[in-house]
């Protein structure tokens, strides 16, 4: 890439963040934003706290247009000054009043505003459908307006914390041009990013806690970059495995910390990881749920969806159905497909237990991890991937790479991991490689149908030639109209489907994930039934429908 053509991707990176990220506006300011944009306002205390996490509140009641009210905490951000962001819902104008614990503050304490809000003319979908939320009743995730919002996660968890710039920039754009839509990272030290490695923490101390406001000062740009590409951020608050906040604080450290991070960052298109790689059940369940009822239990508050980035093959549904809180089920099925982990997400808890639970979204937001070079393993990715999206309604998953999620360099070795020799291949390999790109054709797969109506469905296949092997595993998704079916075969081999009136299918082809390609698919009917081979040596999807879809989109 020439020197003029870095400039010129850097120019417009930063016109779009000027033109969706607007500068910060003190109180005194009368300003015009957009619809689904973070307003942010300054305010100057009048006492320096010794500790702000502890010392001092700050929030606002925003009121609409409509008269709905909203109600948003702020944050400390280093010396005398204090921030709130708000992103507006409504158009139109809005007032605001701020309110402090310490009413002598009156640089903090009954600040008042008007602003006003127009519509935003970005074709992004987070900008032009509003924020992803959860309806109530609904398996998947939905924009504002209700548009539907498939979840293709891709995982870099120390990316926003040791990416440049730069770097940052082309990873988010390769992700926006692969029809990526979730950007899956870690915001304080963890595991593998530990305190000592990093140039600033994001806190010291743990009772009491010290915020370090340059660490997230930082951060903030990374954020605002991912929403500027038009993606959603879904940020760890409390890392628990090995080593984080989430195991190392106690627990009301811990929800200093995760209010602090919601306070800075729910004006943002995010979806929150209250926890990550941990196990939220058994003697650590009343812990969580604590926390979680403590930092978003607030009705009131205008908040973005919340989930628990579980351990892996460790499931939670059942227990936390009755948590409002919570709008999404995450769990993890990496890193390999051993037959033991195939029948756990092929036929475990998820496979058998989702239709028992509250309907939320559940997705596996951590499936096998792709390798490159002579380990290269896309087959076993995709196998990974399909198992899971075919295991429960519908919703989204997520894409991880070996080399990409620790950003590591040529080189470099990953904190913590085990890794015995210097990685031959950087975090942009990892993107570049072949499931990275075979799983970017997810969403124009899935958006032929209305994914969000396809439910798994049992016993649908009578006999296949992989017998009763685990590695064989043919998995089934249907609309509730039977217009639709879906059939994931893994691996090359013949079957019976069972499948009413079969001589009413007007589509019949095989979607092939590893190129992307569709090819007819050649049936043998019989009664209440289909016959049918895959025609790849790989796996395929099959794909039947009793009325015409929509043509095949180029991607």
């Amino acid at each position: 890439m020439t020197a003029k053509n870095v400039f010129s991707q850097l120019l417009v990176s930063a016109l779009m963040a000027c033109l969706l990220y607007p500068p910060a506006l003190t109180a005194q300011q009368k300003v015009q934003v957009q619809q689904w944009t973070p307003l942010e306002l300054t305010y100057r205390s009048d006492t320096i706290y010794a500790n702000p996490l502890y010392d001092a509140t700050l929030e606002a009641i925003f009121e609409g247009p409509s008269g709905k009210r909203h109600r948003v905490a702020g944050f400390w951000d280093g010396g005398d000054t204090w921030k709130i962001r708000f992103t507006p819902d409504e158009v139109g104008t809005w007032q605001y009043r701020t309110r402090s614990a310490d009413t002598a503050n009156r640089g903090l304490h009954q600040q008042e505003g008007k602003f006003r809000s127009r519509k935003n003319p970005s074709s992004l979908e987070i900008y032009s459908h509003g924020k992803v939320g959860h309806g109530a009743g609904d398996y998947q995730l939905s924009h504002a307006d209700g548009t539907p919002f498939f979840y293709l996660g891709c995982t870099a968890w120390n990316g926003a914390l040791r990416a440049t710039a730069l770097e940052w920039a082309t990873y988010l754009r390769h992700r926006r041009e692969h029809h990526y839509s979730v950007i899956q990272f870690v915001c304080t030290q963890w595991r593998g990013l530990p305190a000592e490695a990093m140039e600033v923490a994001a806190y010291t101390g743990d009772d009491p806690l010290s915020i370090n406001p340059a660490f997230f000062q930082t951060l903030d740009k990374k954020i605002e970059q991912i929403n500027a590409a038009g993606l959603v951020a879904a940020p760890v608050m409390l890392w628990v495995y090995g080593a984080g906040p989430g195991s190392d604080l106690p627990v009301a450290s811990a929800i200093q910390l995760a209010k602090y991070i919601k306070a800075r960052y729910d004006a943002y298109h995010v979806i929150w990881n209250l926890g990550g790689d941990g196990v939220f059940t058994g003697d650590q369940e009343a812990k969580w749920k604590a926390i979680g009822r403590e930092v978003f239990g607030d009705s009131s508050a205008n908040q973005s969806p919340v989930t628990l980035h579980a351990g892996g093959y460790h499931w939670y549904g059942h227990d936390y159905d009755g948590e409002p809180w919570l709008d999404m089920i995450s769990y993890q099925t990496g890193h390999t497909n051993a037959e033991n982990h195939v029948r756990w997400k092929t036929r475990g808890p998820v496979a058998n237990g989702w239709h028992q639970l509250k309907p939320r979204p559940i997705i596996d937001t951590e499936p096998v991890y792709e390798n490159q070079g002579e380990r290269a393993n896309d087959h076993e990715v995709r196998k990974s991937v399909f198992w899971s999206l075919f295991s429960a309604p519908v919703a989204g998953v997520s894409y991880g790479a070996w080399s990409t999620w620790p950003w590591l360099r040529v080189g470099e070795m990953s904190y913590n991991h085990g890794m015995k020799d210097p990685s031959p291949f950087d975090w942009e390999d990892g993107i570049k490689s072949r499931a990275s790109i075979q799983l970017g054709r997810l969403p124009a797969f899935f958006g032929r149908f209305n994914w969000w109506e396809l439910r798994p469905v049992r016993d649908a296949v009578r006999s296949q030639s992989g017998g009763d092997s685990i590695s064989s595993t043919i998995s089934v998704l249907a609309d509730g109209r039977g217009d639709l079916t879906l059939v994931y075969v893994p691996v090359a081999q013949t079957f019976v489907l069972a499948y009413e009136q079969p001589e009413s299918i007007q589509e019949a082809a095989w979607f092939l994930p590893a190129t992307g390609a569709y090819v007819p698919a050649d049936l043998s009917p019989g009664q209440q039934a289909v016959e049918v081979t895959s025609p790849s040596d790989s796996d395929a999807i099959l794909v039947l429908s009793k009325s015409a879809l929509p043509p095949v989109q180029k991607r």
